[in-house]
C-alpha cells in the first residue's frame, strides 16, 4: 500500500472536501507523538521518508520516529504524505466519527479505550476541528497514562524473557541430546543394513547349495528368512523412530527461532524504555552543587548556621521508599539524589521483621509508599509507623517515577 504513496492525494483532498478536519501538522501538538506511533508502524514510517528521499539505511527505530517528528510541526514533503497515507489508512473511520455530538463520542472513545484498540478512534479525535480543548486534553491524559502503563508491562515481559531464556537453555542441551542419540541410530541402521546385506548373500549361497543339501538348506533357509523379517521390523521401527526424532528437532529449531527473535524484540524495547527514563530523570533533576550554594558551611551536614542558605530544606533530607519495582530501584536512586536527598530502599517484604522497618523510618525525613508495587503488610505497619513516630508520608496510587518526583516536590518545595 505504501508503494502508491503518490496515487493518494486524490484520495486525501476528496475526503477533505467531505469531512471537515485539520491536517496533521495542525492538530493538537502533543497528540502527534503517539497518534504517529500508534497509527504507523515502523516499516511504514520508514517507507513514508524513504518516499520524501530521505536516508534510513541501518538506523534505529527511535531515530526513524524522531525523524519523522521533526517534519510533522509543518507543512512539508514528508508531513503532506503522512497526513495522505493515514487519511487514506483510516478512511472508514474518519467518516464514521465525523458526525457525532462530543458527549457520543466521549463513549466510543471510552469503549474503545476498555477493548485497547484506540488507533482508529484517536486520529478521527484528532483530526476533528469542531472538538473542544477539554476533551482533547481528556483524551491525551488517557493516552499518555497508557504509556506509563507498559513499563510495567516491559518489567513482565523481562521476567518472562528470562524464564524463556533458562528454558530455552535446557531444550538446546536436548536437542543436543537429540542429535548424537540419532547419530547413534544412524551408525544403528547402516551397521543393520550391512547385516541384511550379508543375510541376503547368505541367503543366494544356499539357494545354489539346494540341490545337493535340500533338507540342511531349506531348514537353513528358513532360518534365515525369520533373522531377515526381524531385520526388516528393526529397520522399519529405526525408520520411524528417526521419522519421530527429525520432527522434534525441527519443532524444537522453531521454538529457538522464535524465543530469539522475542529477546530481541524485548531487548529493543529495553533500550528504548532506558534512554526515556535517563532522559526523563536528566529533565526532572532541579539540584546542582549544593557544596558551592553552602559555600561549605555545613559541608553537606546542616547546623544552625546555615539555616539562611538557599537550599536548607533539602540539606540532608533521607527519604525512605517502601515498595516498588526492585529492579527499577537504581532508578529511584537517580532521581531522588539527583535532587539532593539520600534513598533508603525497601522492596516491601516483611521478611527482615518489623524492628528493621521500624528503625528505617526513625531515621527517615520523608516516607514514600506506592500502593500497587507493595505488600498490604507493609502498607499498614508503615502507616502506624509514621502515625506513631510523627514521621511524614506520602501514600501514591502508582510506583513511577513521575509519582515519586511529584512526592519530593510536594514536600520539599524549592527556594527561590
Amino acid at each position: 500500500m505504501l508503494d502508491t504513496l503518490d496515487t493518494l492525494e486524490s484520495n486525501s483532498k476528496l475526503l477533505e472536501n467531505t469531512v471537515k478536519s485539520k491536517p496533521i501538522w495542525d492538530i493538537f501538538p502533543h497528540l502527534k507523538c503517539p497518534l504517529i506511533g500508534m497509527c504507523l508502524s515502523v516499516n511504514e514510517q520508514k517507507r513514508i521518508l524513504k518516499k520524501a528521499g530521505l536516508p534510513l539505511k541501518k538506523k534505529t527505530p527511535y531515530y526513524i520516529h524522531n525523524l519523522i517528528m521533526t517534519y510533522v510541526d509543518k507543512k512539508n514533503s514528508v508531513s503532506v504524505k503522512t497526513d495522505q497515507y493515514l487519511r487514506h489508512k483510516y478512511r472508514k473511520s474518519i467518516s464514521k466519527f465525523a458526525d457525532i455530538k462530543e458527549k457520543q463520542l466521549k463513549k466510543e472513545w471510552e469503549a474503545k479505550l476498555s477493548s485497547g484498540k484506540v488507533e482508529e478512534i484517536l486520529y478521527a479525535i484528532a483530526l476533528r476541528s469542531d472538538i473542544s480543548d477539554e476533551f482533547i486534553m481528556y483524551v491525551y491524559g488517557e493516552v499518555h497514562m497508557m504509556c506509563h502503563a507498559n513499563v510495567d508491562d516491559v518489567m513482565k515481559s523481562r521476567r518472562s524473557l528470562e524464564l524463556e531464556l533458562h528454558v530455552n537453555q535446557k531444550l538446546a542441551g536436548l536437542l543436543n541430546r537429540e542429535k548424537a542419540r540419532i547419530k547413534q541410530l544412524k551408525q544403528k541402521n547402516e551397521r543393520l543394513s550391512n547385516e541384511l546385506k550379508e543375510a541376503k548373500f547368505s541367503i543366494k549361497t544356499a539357494k545354489k547349495q539346494q540341490n545337493n543339501k535340500p533338507v540342511a538348506i531349506n531348514n537353513d533357509l528358513k532360518l534365515l528368512n525369520a533373522e531377515n523379517r526381524e531385520l526388516k521390523d528393526k529397520v522399519s521401527e529405526l525408520e520411524t523412530q528417526s521419522l519421530y526424532i527429525s520432527e522434534e528437532v525441527n519443532l524444537l529449531e522453531r521454538q529457538k527461532r522464535r524465543t530469539q527473535i522475542k529477546m530481541f524484540e524485548l531487548q529493543s524495547i529495553n533500550n528504548q524504555l532506558t534512554d526515556e527514563i535517563n532522559i526523563f530523570i536528566s529533565q526532572n533533576s532541579t539540584f546542582s552543587n549544593f557544596k558551592e550554594k553552602c559555600n561549605g558551611v555545613c559541608n553537606g551536614k546542616c547546623s544552625e548556621k546555615c539555616q539562611t542558605c538557599t537550599e536548607f530544606q533539602t540539606c540532608s533530607k533521607r527519604i525512605l521508599l517502601v515498595g516498588g519495582i526492585t529492579k527499577m530501584k537504581q532508578f529511584y536512586r537517580s532521581l531522588v539524589e539527583s535532587n539532593g536527598y539520600e534513598l533508603d530502599y525497601h522492596d516491601g517484604y516483611m521478611k527482615n521483621g518489623h524492628k528493621n522497618l521500624e528503625s528505617r523510618v526513625l531515621k527517615s525525613d520523608l516516607i514514600i509508599c506506592p500502593v500497587n508495587c507493595n505488600s498490604h503488610g507493609a502498607c499498614n505497619r508503615i502507616k502506624k509507623l509514621c502515625k506513631k513516630h510523627n514521621k511524614s508520608i506520602k501514600i501514591l496510587p502508582n510506583s513511577s517515577l513521575s509519582s515519586v518526583s511529584s512526592a519530593l516536590v510536594e514536600t520539599f518545595p524549592r527556594l527561590n
